[in-house]
């Protein structure tokens, strides 16, 4: 009779996770910038790609203190988690023509706690 409940059990902790699983690989959020050719997905998990550039969407500028929020896919190279991220800008002229909903391309380089924007561009 144990055996009968405890088997129950696993097929249920088995189907429960199996349907977080394929939820988790088919839902994306709102917003979330679309993974264009040169990064892929493999099982869930991001590969990095040959091209230094990571993909986001412009969220806010801040020309005067050379800031740049972005909504962005994980960057596996610099253990970056995706998400909303301000972060600041080397050449703040790069900024000029981008504005909030602009899709970008660029390169980060990670300091002792923070990152920096050090090329940016426009990919719409």
């Amino acid at each position: 009779m144990a055996r009968r409940y405890l088997f129950a059990i696993l097929a249920f902790a088995a189907t429960i996770f199996t349907i977080g699983q394929v939820l988790a690989l088919a839902m994306t959020l709102p917003g979330e910038p679309e993974i264009e050719g040169d990064v892929g997905v493999t099982h869930g998990h991001a590969v990095p790609s040959d091209e230094p550039l990571a993909a986001g969407r412009v969220v806010a500028v801040d020309h005067a203190a050379g800031r740049i929020t972005l909504e962005f896919r994980p960057i596996p190279q610099l253990f970056l988690d995706g998400g909303t991220r301000v972060f600041h800008v080397r050449e703040p002229a790069s900024l000029q023509g981008l504005g909030p909903g602009d899709k970008v391309r660029f390169e980060v380089e990670r300091d002792a706690r923070t990152y920096t924007i050090t090329r940016i561009r426009n990919s719409n």
